[in-house]
């Protein structure tokens, strides 16, 4: 057997400790460049009903034009992952509930399926919901951690589209590594959109 000397020891022994301190970090950062699975998406929290209500309620809020609307986002993917873990209780009950409404309002009132009406008539359902969250938030007694149901609809919907890679990079202006910071500069100076990051 050779013997090595103590500095080959300290050297070898540095190594060996600073493989095994790296490995969860490595390991870690080599997990997060797996892409999401795109076709084998399975919602957490939703049903399969109630992923196609939520699609056509969110891009009826946010419709493609000439930029993608909420389908082309996948908001429903975030809605869903919201209500899977990021809610509070009583926003995944209000949601839910809600959502619940939206199709019983359709089915009393058409005799069919939200997702089945046309335009026309899906937009005339949600601004009833639209004004009964507006009248609510407007109460003064209200609980202010306490929303309604088409309030946290639109916002859940527009956070999920403006912090997609569509959103952010389509619609608003995308600046990877941002340089100089100018607070003060006309808004067409910068392609007439505001920032996402």
């Amino acid at each position: 057997m050779k013997k090595i000397s103590r500095r080959e020891a300290i050297k070898r022994t540095s190594l060996i400790l600073g493989a095994v301190a790296a490995a969860p970090a490595v390991s870690a950062v080599l997990s997060g460049c797996q892409a999401p699975p795109a076709e084998g998406w399975q919602p957490e929290a939703l049903s399969p009903e109630q992923v196609r209500l939520v699609e056509e309620i969110t891009e009826r809020i946010l419709p493609a034009t000439d930029t993608p609307g909420a389908k082309d986002a996948g908001v429903v993917r975030f809605v869903d992952s919201m209500l899977a873990g990021y809610f509070e209780e009583k926003d995944k009950t209000t949601l839910l509930e809600g959502l619940a409404a939206v199709e019983n309002d359709a089915r009393q009132a058409h005799g069919k399926s939200f997702v089945e009406l046309s335009p026309e008539e899906m937009d005339a359902i949600l601004a009833r919901h639209d004004q009964a969250a507006f009248e609510a938030r407007q109460n003064p007694e209200r609980n202010p951690r306490e929303e309604p149901f088409f309030y946290l609809m639109k916002s859940v919907t527009l956070l999920g589209f403006f912090t997609s890679e569509v959103g952010a990079t389509e619609v608003l202006n995308y600046d990877p590594v941002p340089g100089n910071y100018d607070g003060c500069i006309p808004l067409e100076s910068v392609g007439g959109k505001t920032w996402a990051t």
